[in-house]
């Protein structure tokens, strides 16, 4: 079966990456040009940033020139045309990033280099900017239909990741959201695990801002901007209203299948795990016959570090129609006093079936739960993605026998 590491690869990471870039060169080259000119201590900063700035995209570049554009030569050469335009661009950059480096080097031994280090950032965005562009509308596209998830990962890994040491991982994770809006927010933090998540998030986030507020002064704001809640989306949340829960969701997809053998292949529960990146088994306990109404399973799962399980009761079971299970509250263990419903409908659909996955928060955790859950499993505050990826799973399932 087809799995998550052979979808398409998300690219979203990319513009992140150069977001962040613009917005840096944009505040260096807002301090340099404001009054009063930066004191000693903030011209030393601004210009070690724009050092390590031009660091980092230098291994930017070269992980791209080493692996990326060779790779999606080889495998999509009618994309040959683009491809000799981001080389050509990267060739472009380079001498520019080079006159950045050594202006800035200045102005960190003297406030005399200023405006050289403000026109030779100026002159970078003249090449850079425009390739940024075309890399994110023109190039990315043309990446995501040429590889997959898994060969996508395995680069960041191989060239951004492994090459570099913890702190320079956790402040650039800072780094990567400061300004981010959520959906940002939540996709650079969800690439690492609980652990790693919270030591950067609460050991280096804090680094992060002092130095900051050190290059860019107290009146800039950092950080990610997650506060703002629309009014639509309010009666469906619970939680911190920094980073609030979903308590419901459904998402749909067509299956080139019935609505009866796709209600066997759900009501399978100890198969869930080929269709789930956090189950890991699913056991029939004693109790009404298998998969009927009030029937029960217990649920192994998995996500990172973090292990759990959870008693599960069958509540619906229409065969062809709806499948659902709920997760049972218990008395004593103050982790498992929560329950939602997870639940599957089955609509035929031309010469297939539409299958509607949701879920839905009967009980929530307790508040204390509900914060640590945040930080430890924070991609449970919005389960549609995961649930859509199950449905992808099953359709792959289903239309290959």
């Amino acid at each position: 079966m087809k799995s998550k590491s052979s979808a398409p690869a998300d690219t979203q990471m990319m513009g992140i990456v150069h977001d962040a870039l613009r917005r840096d060169l944009t505040r260096t080259t807002n301090a340099l040009l404001g009054q009063p000119a930066p004191h000693d201590v903030q011209r030393v900063a601004i210009a070690q940033h724009v050092q390590t700035m031009m660091k980092f995209l230098h291994v930017h570049h070269s992980g791209e020139d080493a692996w990326l554009w060779p790779t999606i030569r080889n495998l999509n050469p009618a994309a040959s045309e683009i491809l000799d335009q981001m080389d050509a661009d990267h060739l472009a950059i380079a001498p520019h990033m080079t006159q950045v480096v050594a202006a800035a080097v200045a102005y960190q031994e003297s406030a005399n280099g200023r405006a050289a280090l403000e026109q030779a950032i100026s002159d970078l965005r003249g090449a850079l900017d425009p390739h940024l562009s075309r890399e994110e509308n023109e190039m990315m596209p043309i990446v995501a239909k040429t590889l997959t998830a898994e060969q996508w990962d395995k680069w960041e890994q191989d060239y951004y990741i492994k090459t570099k040491t913890k702190k320079e991982l956790g402040l650039e994770g800072n780094w990567l959201i400061d300004g981010a809006d959520r959906a940002v927010y939540d996709h650079v933090i969800d690439k690492v695990n609980p652990v790693i998540r919270f030591v950067a998030l609460h050991i280096f986030g804090p680094i992060y801002k002092q130095q900051c507020g050190r290059r860019w002064g107290a009146e800039v704001s950092i950080g990610p901007k997650i506060s703002q809640v629309s009014s639509a989306n309010q009666p469906e949340m619970i939680g911190s209203h920094r980073r609030p829960w979903r308590t419901h969701g459904e998402v749909s997809l067509h299956i080139e299948a019935s609505p009866e053998h796709l209600y066997d292949l759900v009501a399978d529960i100890t198969a869930a795990r080929t269709r789930s990146e956090e189950v890991q088994a699913c056991l029939w306990l004693e109790g009404p016959p298998s998969g009927t109404v009030g029937s029960r399973f217990r649920g192994h799962n998995r996500a990172g570090v973090i292990r759990w399980s959870r008693v599960c009761e069958i509540v619906t079971a229409a065969r062809g129609e709806a499948f659902a299970f709920q997760t049972v509250p218990e008395r004593f263990d103050p982790t498992r006093k929560d329950s939602s419903i997870w639940g599957y409908r089955f609509e035929p659909e031309n010469t297939g079936t539409r299958v509607v996955h949701y879920y839905s928060l009967v009980q929530p955790p307790q508040p204390l739960f509900l914060m640590l859950y945040g930080i430890f499993l924070s991609h449970h505050r919005d389960v549609r993605p995961a649930i859509k990826l199950t449905l992808e799973r099953l359709k792959l399932t289903a239309e290959s026998h």
